[in-house]
C-alpha cells in the first residue's frame, strides 16, 4: 500500500483533523511520526481522535517521539523529569476540562513503537543518526531526540523533531530523506507527504 506520513501534530487537534480528510484508508497506510501531544491547546483530543482510528484501522501507525517519551517518565516517576514544568502542568489540565484520563492515554504511548519501517523507506520521530546510538530512545543522540547529522541508510528517510527553516517540507538528497516538521505548533502548518509503493514522492499536503 501507499504510504501518508504526518509530522510534529503537538496538540493542535483542528488541524490534525483537517489534514486527515486528505487520508484513503482503503489504499494508503497513515503513519503519524510522534510528538502528538504538549505545546498546542487540544492535546486530549489528538490522543482520543488517534486511538479511535488505531482502533477502527489496522491501516495506521502511531511513533513515540520525545514528548510522549518525557510524558511517559512523569507518568512512570521513574526519572526527575521535568516535562511537568514544562508542558505537564497545561496538558494535565486539558485532560481535566477534557474529562479524560491521562493516566489511560498513557497506557496507550506505552505501547507506541519508535520507528516503522520496509524494504524502502524508515519512518521515525528524529530520523537515524551518525550516532552508535542512533535507536537508543534513551539516549541524546538516539532517533527520538538527536539534532545531529541524518545517515544514508539506503532507504528514504521520513522524520520531524526539528522544525525546518521555511514552511515546507525539506528533502535532503546527500542523506536520502524528507524533514516534514513544519511547525504546526508556531502557527505555520502541519504537512503530510504521501509515497507511492516504490518510494516515489508524489504529493505534500500543507
Amino acid at each position: 500500500m501507499n504510504l501518508f506520513i504526518i509530522g510534529d501534530v503537538h496538540g493542535c487537534f483542528y488541524t490534525f483533523k483537517a489534514m486527515l480528510e486528505f487520508w484513503d484508508p482503503s489504499k494508503e497506510i497513515l503513519i503519524q511520526l510522534g510528538d502528538l501531544i504538549d505545546r498546542g491547546n487540544y492535546t486530549p483530543e489528538v490522543v482520543k481522535l488517534c486511538r479511535e482510528i488505531e482502533k477502527e484501522n489496522p491501516n495506521s501507525v502511531f511513533l513515540k517521539g520525545n514528548h510522549e517519551w518525557s510524558a511517559l517518565q512523569y507518568y512512570h516517576k521513574s526519572k526527575d523529569d521535568k516535562w511537568y514544568d514544562k508542558f505537564g502542568k497545561q496538558v494535565l489540565w486539558q485532560y481535566v476540562i477534557a474529562e479524560r484520563k491521562f493516566e489511560e492515554d498513557a497506557e496507550w504511548m506505552k505501547a507506541m513503537k519508535t520507528f516503522w519501517e520496509n524494504e524502502h523507506i524508515m519512518v521515525s520521530h528524529g530520523g537515524i543518526s551518525v550516532s552508535p546510538f542512533c535507536m537508543d530512545e534513551n539516549h541524546y543522540s538516539g532517533l527520538l531526540w538527536h539534532r545531529l547529522e541524518i545517515k544514508n541508510i539506503n532507504k528514504v528517510q521520513v522524520f520531524g523533531h526539528t522544525p525546518v527553516k521555511g514552511n515546507k517540507p525539506v528533502f535532503d538528497a546527500k542523506t536520502n530523506s524528507y524533514n516534514i516538521d513544519t511547525g504546526a505548533y508556531l502557527g505555520k502548518s502541519l504537512t503530510g507527504i504521501k509515497l507511492d509503493e516504490k518510494v516515489y514522492f508524489w504529493r505534500h499536503i500543507q
